[in-house]
């Protein structure tokens, strides 16, 4: 055994200094304060990358029970999902393959209390292939049991459309969502119908919608349930039994204020199986400070627990460990502040967070020029009218886009020279069309804005090369997980790179976003 220890320690220790190594926790706490009952999910996500293009991930779930596998004397604990995935790029085309056991997982429903119909939840032990072109999205996966699934996902006349199939349960289905603005009012909606293919009459379907007004935030989506069961998902908020009645429904309906760090609100939860029990609508109120929040009803709120808890609190965090730099980043979350003057907010500008008093709230409004952990892991890119800003948000698991509009709140905070915003609350507002500025000097009043540059390669390493644009030298430095193919460029060539403006140890570098971003000219 203490050979096994040893051997086993050494392993990680020598994982953890050939490549990218990160452990990360993601934990969803909810306690009922009448009789201290508690729900405790915590979920682990592993990767370790001995290369750019290469990575080995598991996800578990630690609360729930585990097969194992055995090795020799010895049994090993198995996660619930466990793969090796490769990412690599073709003409334009961004491939993702993996194989083992994972998780096909796709949805444009799932924004409110984690109440769903359509998409896919397809867990599969076998293969899976992902392309992204443009503004198509299309994945496939085929698990050993003859099962598959297939999606598509792309954007057209501004809306965001989905279709959806898996075998398992004969469920095809599709999905659109649309944001957009009326004056003071940015709008968001949503909606999807999901049945059986050996029965399409009798179907799902879900329409939901936000409205934000100033500080105000209200939310109501309403599900019906056709006669396949397995269309929708409940997440929380509701009894179980639900899923499993055909023409269920269920109603939601939120309506918050945001009040400097703390957010205010009322709920309302009703659906069918409480009707049939002669059971009132599920109302209360909250209150949330950073991810702590405080609720109050009249009925049941923890669905996952037996007994009434008619007082709950919720502690979700995020943890994680990056061993490639050896040092422990650990979000700082707050909450959304924005200046208001009668009823319209008036959002900071990126310049009054990168001129501003680090450490103060903002609430900014901008373009996504990067998507999040492209460039550096937890982190994106925003830019406004002027100039650009880093967002480091490891808890969003919401998938942003570039071109994708936001409204981010939180604290400034000074990271290797860098002005970033330590984001608690990320909204999607809208779409537009980010464009990069011309870099005209290496100034601090560009960095972390979208720029580009033309010039000729004065010098070429392993992962970066030289711009003389004529009036400046400029690194150009490839991230890790952009997969960007530096063959084609040499000592001489004439190039026009688009790239996030960054600094390192003081030198001014751009980072390339994907292989179009560097052009021969």
């Amino acid at each position: 055994m203490k050979k096994f220890t040893i051997i086993l320690g050494l392993l990680l220790a020598l994982m953890m200094f050939s490549g990218n190594f990160s452990l990360s926790v993601f934990n969803l706490t909810t306690i009922g304060i009448d009789d201290g009952t508690l729900d405790y999910f915590p979920i682990v996500y592993f990767s370790y990358s001995p290369f750019d293009f290469l990575s080995f991930k598991a996800t578990d779930y630690l609360a729930l029970s585990h097969d194992s596998w055995t090795i020799g004397n010895y049994s090993v604990f198995k996660p619930r999902y466990y793969y090796i995935e490769g990412k690599f790029n073709f003409s334009n085309i961004n491939l993702t393959v993996d194989a083992l056991k994972a998780r096909m997982k796709k949805t444009q429903t799932e924004k409110l209390d984690g109440l769903r119909v359509g998409g896919l939840k397809f867990d599969y032990t076998g293969l899976g292939l992902y392309a992204r072109y443009n503004k198509f999205n299309l994945g496939v996966a085929y698990d050993i049991s003859n099962l598959f699934a297939v999606y598509l996902q792309t954007e057209l006349f501004g809306f965001k459309l989905g279709g959806y199939y898996e075998t398992k349960y004969s469920q095809v289905s599709l999905d659109l969502n649309k944001s957009f603005n009326i004056r003071n009012l940015n709008i968001d909606t949503w909606g999807a119908i999901s049945a059986k293919t050996s029965d399409l009459v009798i179907f799902s379907y879900l329409i939901g919608g936000k409205v934000q007004f100033g500080n105000f935030d209200f939310y109501t989506q309403y599900l019906k349930l056709g006669s396949n069961k397995y269309d929708a998902d409940f997440q929380t908020g509701d009894p179980n039994d639900i899923a499993f009645l055909p023409n269920a429904w269920a109603l939601y309906a939120d309506l918050d204020y945001t009040l400097n760090n703390y957010k205010l609100g009322v709920f309302l939860r009703h659906n069918s199986v409480w009707v049939n029990n002669n059971y009132l609508p599920l109302i209360g109120a909250k209150i949330s400070f950073k991810d702590f929040t405080l609720k109050v009803g009249n009925g049941d709120l923890v669905s996952n627990v037996s007994g009434d808890q008619k007082i709950a609190v919720e502690l979700n965090y995020f943890y994680s460990l990056e061993f490639d730099k050896l040092f422990v980043k650990k979000p700082s979350p707050i909450k959304t502040e924005a200046k208001t003057t009668g009823s319209e907010t008036n959002y900071n500008s990126i310049m009054d967070v990168i001129f501003g008093e680090e450490g103060q709230t903002y609430t900014v409004k901008g373009i996504v020029t990067s998507p999040k952990d492209l460039l550096g892991k937890g982190s994106f890119y925003i830019q406004d009218e002027v100039s650009g800003l880093m967002i480091y948000a490891p808890a969003l698991t919401e998938e942003l886009n570039v071109g994708d509009v936001v409204i981010v709140s939180g604290k400034s905070k000074l990271w290797n020279g860098i002005i970033e915003l330590v984001a608690d609350q990320v909204e999607k507002v809208g779409t537009a069309t980010p464009k990069a500025d011309v870099l005209t000097s290496l100034s601090k009043t560009f960095i972390s804005s979208l720029v580009y540059v033309e010039g000729v390669v004065k010098e070429k390493n392993t992962y970066d090369f030289m711009v003389d644009t004529g009036d400046f030298l400029i690194k150009v430095y490839i991230k890790k997980g952009t997969n960007i193919d530096l063959s084609s460029i040499q000592v001489g060539t004439k190039v026009k790179v688009t790239g996030i403006l960054s600094t390192y140890q003081g030198e001014y570098e751009i980072l390339p976003r994907w292989q179009e971003d560097i052009e021969i000219k």
